[in-house]
């Protein structure tokens, strides 16, 4: 067959399968044409299927608005939006489409996408996540408090929010403590806290919570805040609640507000993360042991308001509803009702608001009478704040524990009432037990020291600096009063600014338990007075006279207090006090000597006549065979008399504290000795207040002495080649009260043994004029000094370096001792007038050497070019004040043979420099971190031209003083961004400060 006749089949067969292959092509479209209509009709059925559905499921999301919807729901959405779009699109175009049917091909393409469309919409409408598309909500960043009273314009309570915010900022606390007295505004400043936008944007989610005594609530309250769905809450659920609480914080940065804490809260009990990225807790309390119970690092105390603040929230409260408080006849009134409020925000918004439609001055005196003693009408708004402090009262359940909180309501408001004195007052009353051959005087002192921590932690009581004093602010003294006039074990006669009652209602002074009286010309002659416990006479500076019979009638008295009064002498009815504890003239000026009739008081424990013209010793104090504590002046006006009295002392048998305050140095030097050969016979003394000429007396004494060796609880205040001071500077730096403390001036070496031998029982020491010394270890040996807290060097001047290790053994007195951790417990180290000081810390040292060294002072130290050297600064990790005074040669703060990037003094707080003439830099690298640096106080540095700051480390530096011209000068190497961070900060001033 030719290649024709192949061919030919072929290409009738492939004409055929084209021919075929058009016609069904054809079929297709013009079937799919047909179907336009119909899939026109089915799309738009669909579609509206389709948006009602979402209609449905917004209502749905509408009805459960406290829940959220699935991200597959809100993709879902947007996807039903952009089909509904397409549809109407092609619906536009059916309608444009509608053409003769010769023209099917585009008919047929328009029916296609409609089919696909379909297809689509068919899919969404069936889609699963449908099913189950609500679910919780997260919790919002901020739960904003409604109707926060605004804190603007009051710059005490504006000042407390600005410090919690700089600590919120400080990445090395994490808890911090808010402390005040019930209505001092605590929970306004934690809500403003938890509103602030500040606050907004440190945190990833803020909590604020009341906090309740239970602590599944308190649980169940974090774990509502943070939406978690836990059911019916169980107790025994706890630890699963916990579980839950930690996973959804530990990869949170959290601020955790917990106001009204009254107790211990276990924060990882709670499931609150204990790791520290960068998330804080806030605990606000009225109970100062509540935040020594809860790791707190930093502590807030929320003041009262100053006068000015809170006449200006008073007045502005009542302003906006009556005017008339600025009339003349009304603003007088106004101030007296203010003043009732004790400065506290609560109390102040509630007195006012019941004032505030008073129109007449009428008016606003009743109201004023209504306020004392206690408010207890129900209009008066006090109930909140007086329930509170009534329920603290009321837990105090011991019957003696309220008296002596009630009893302390007899001194002034707001007026310093010092421990020591206050339960000595506790311990006349009987309130501390029986103090007996059994019960030493030490053992009462110790219970109302107690005591009186308890009333302070509990907010009865304000504590002071170191819990040398106390005070009790007006508001809770009215409540004091309040109670003390419904019991007649405690009642009260006052005649005391405000609270005077008049001084010739004889039935009140015949009823009352408690008197006190200040500010009176003449006492009353006639009075029957058996029933009274205590007369306070205190700083009446216009008494010069007491009736001679004016004592014949209170027999029952067991405390008189004269202190500071002007009284010459006492009257002969003073043998009449027969049942006399207490007995305090002290700071009487004139009294010259002590009445015979004083030998009646066969049971009088304390006696105090410091600050008088009595000399030393008077003879009628032998009789007093009870006498437990005893403080008494050395005034020798008659060599042969004092001699002749001395062995009055070994008399007094039962003492156990004793002070002797000299005032006539010079004949004390002369006989010191024996009068402490006296002493040392006192076999009872657990408390010492005395001065020694000379460490030589002092061996003597510690001998002799048969308490010295033998009593565990012994206290003292020794002044060795000094006269005494009253309160010694040291004392009064700590937050806590230091008991034993030692001062020892004008020593040489070969004197040292009697203070050696103190030394192990001394908490605060100062070291003055030594004659030998060139270090610290040659003078004492290590071992000696491992109690002491506190410390100061002063005018040593062959002093040249404090501690190093130069040798590794030290000499004492021609012993070798062994090198070990030196000052282990020093927390404060005070080094002044010392010439030849060169370098302070001479490292390497022992591990512990310093560990807990908080302040470090140096001041005129002319020679001194360093102070921390080879590697003897890691050793100060807990240092946090640091103060550099007129020290002429120093150049550097910290040398630059420190390692790079080391986070040294990591705890420091504040720095001081002033009066450094040649102080060129604090440190030559900026690679350190200051990481808790706050406070930079520089003064009189010419040469300081540059700081060790960049615009990274000192994070919480929120404080630089110091003078313009010196901050004009600073080279800041073309870093603008330093300047412009530092620059806010920065509070120009020419004023020395400490």
């Amino acid at each position: 067959m030719s290649g024709v006749e192949l061919a030919a089949p072929l290409v009738v067969e492939v004409g055929v399968a084209a021919v075929g292959g058009l016609h069904s092509t054809y079929a297709s479209i013009f079937a799919s044409s047909k179907n336009l209509d119909d899939n026109y009709k089915k799309l738009v059925e669909d579609t509206e299927k389709l948006l009602a559905m979402k209609k449905d499921k917004e209502r749905e999301v509408q009805r459960n608005n406290h829940k959220d919807t699935t991200n597959a729901y809100k993709l879902w959405t947007n996807r039903v939006l952009d089909a509904a779009e397409e549809v109407q699109k092609l619906k536009d175009k059916y309608i444009e489409r509608r053409l003769p049917r010769w023209r099917f091909l585009r008919r047929s393409h328009l029916s296609e996408e409609m089919e696909k469309k379909g297809y689509c919409v068919r899919e969404l409408i069936k889609d699963k996540c449908l099913e189950d598309f609500l679910v919780d909500k997260p919790p919002e960043p901020v739960l904003k408090e409604l109707n926060v009273p605004q804190i603007s314009g009051y710059p005490t309570l504006q000042g407390a929010l600005k410090n919690i915010l700089d600590l919120l900022k400080n990445n090395n606390i994490k808890v911090i403590g808010v402390y005040g007295t019930k209505g001092v505004g605590k929970t306004t400043i934690m809500r403003n806290l938890n509103n602030n936008e500040e606050v907004a944007k440190l945190f990833e989610i803020v909590i604020f919570v009341k906090v309740t005594a239970e602590f599944h609530k308190l649980q169940e309250k974090i774990a509502n805040r943070l939406m978690l769905n836990i059911g019916t809450y169980k107790k025994e659920h706890s630890d699963e609640v916990a579980r839950r609480i930690h996973k959804e914080l530990e990869k949170k940065k959290y601020l955790l507000i917990l106001d009204e804490v009254e107790g211990t809260i276990n924060l990882e009990q709670l499931g609150i993360p204990s790791d520290n990225n960068g998330s804080k807790v806030v605990i606000s309390t009225r109970f100062q042991r509540v935040y020594k119970l809860n790791g707190v690092r930093r502590v807030i105390k929320v003041m009262e308001l100053s006068p000015e603040e809170a006449w200006k929230m008073f007045r502005d409260t009542i302003h906006a509803f009556n005017p008339k408080i600025d009339s003349l006849d009304i603003q007088p009134i106004a101030k007296l009702v203010c003043k009732r409020c004790s400065r506290l925000p609560l109390l102040i918004y509630n007195i006012a608001n019941s004032f505030k439609l008073k129109e007449s001055a009428s008016s606003w005196s009743a109201g004023l009478e209504d306020l004392k003693p206690w408010p207890e009408l129900q209009n008066q708004g006090s109930e909140e704040l007086y329930s509170c402090l009534k329920f603290c009262y009321d837990e105090l359940k011991d019957k003696k524990i309220q008296k002596c909180f009630l009893y302390t309501s007899l001194y002034p408001a707001d007026s310093k009432v010092y421990t020591d004195y206050l339960v000595e007052c506790w311990a006349a009353q009987g309130l501390l037990g029986d103090i007996n051959d059994k019960r030493s005087y030490q053992s009462a002192r110790n219970c109302g020291i107690d005591i009186l921590e308890h009333l302070a932690n509990v907010s009865l009581l304000d504590k002071g600096e170191s819990m040398i004093y106390v005070n009790m602010n007006h508001c809770t003294r009215q409540l004091a009063l309040h109670i003390s006039s419904k019991d007649p074990e405690c009642s009260f006669y006052l005649q005391d600014g405000e609270e005077s009652e008049n001084i010739s209602d004889s039935r009140t002074w015949q009823q009352a338990r408690w008197v006190s009286m200040r500010k009176l010309l003449d006492l009353p002659t006639s009075q029957n007075c058996s029933m009274i416990l205590t007369l306070l006479l205190r700083q009446n500076t216009k008494l010069t006279t007491i009736p001679q019979t004016f004592f014949e009638n209170m027999s029952s008295l067991l405390l008189l207090d004269l202190y500071s009064s002007m009284i010459i002498q006492l009257p002969s009815s003073l043998s009449k006090l027969t049942g006399l504890r207490g007995l305090f003239l002290n700071s009487c000026e004139l009294l010259e000597s002590l009445s015979s009739e004083i030998g009646s008081l066969q049971y009088l424990e304390v006696l105090d006549i410091r600050d008088t013209r009595v000399t030393f010793i008077p003879l009628q104090i032998g009789s007093l065979t009870n006498l437990r504590c005893l403080r008494i002046p050395f005034i020798a006006s008659d060599e042969q008399e004092e001699t002749r009295n001395v062995h009055v002392i070994s008399k007094l048998q039962s003492l156990e504290e004793l002070t002797i305050q000299v005032i006539s140095y010079e004949q004390w030097c002369n006989h010191a000795e024996s009068v402490l050969q006296h002493v040392a016979s006192l076999e009872n003394v657990t408390h010492l207040k005395c001065c020694f000429p000379s460490p030589i007396i002092l061996g003597k004494f510690l001998s002799r002495s048969k308490s010295w060796g033998c009593k565990q609880q012994y206290s003292f205040r020794f002044f060795v080649g000094c006269q005494n001071s009253k309160r010694p500077p040291i004392l009064e730096s700590f937050e806590y009260k230091i008991t034993n403390y030692l001062r020892y001036c004008h020593g040489g070496q070969k004197d040292d043994s009697a203070i050696i031998e103190v030394l192990p029982k001394t908490d605060a020491f100062e070291l003055v004029c030594h004659k030998d010394i060139k270090k610290l270890s040659n003078f004492a040996g290590i071992v000696c000094l491992e109690r002491i807290r506190g410390l100061l060097i002063e005018k040593c001047n062959k002093v040249s370096t404090i501690v190093s290790s130069d040798t590794n053994r030290n000499n004492m007195n021609g012993t070798q001792i062994e090198t070990r951790v030196i000052l282990p417990n020093l927390e404060q180290l005070y080094l002044e007038n010392l010439l030849k000081l060169k370098c302070v810390f001479r490292g390497p040292l022992h591990s512990g050497t310093f560990s807990k060294l908080q302040t470090l002072s140096l001041k005129n130290c002319p020679s001194l070019s360093e102070i921390f050297s080879n590697g003897a600064i890691q050793h100060f990790s807990e240092l946090q004040k640091l103060k550099l005074e007129d020290c002429s040669e120093i150049e550097e703060l910290i040398r630059d043979d420190i390692e790079r990037e080391r986070d040294v003094l990591p705890k420091l707080e504040m720095l001081l420099l002033v009066n450094l003439p040649s102080f060129k830099t604090v440190c030559s690298t900026h690679t350190l971190t200051w990481s808790s640096l706050e406070l930079l106080r520089i003064h009189n540095c010419p040469k300081l031209k540059t700081l060790p700051l960049d615009s990274t480390n000192a994070a919480n530096l929120k404080s630089i003083k110091g003078q313009q011209e010196w901050w004009d000068e600073l080279e800041w190497t073309n870093n603008d961004e330093v300047f412009q961070r530092l620059q806010p900060i920065f509070v120009a001033t020419n004023e020395y400060f400490s």
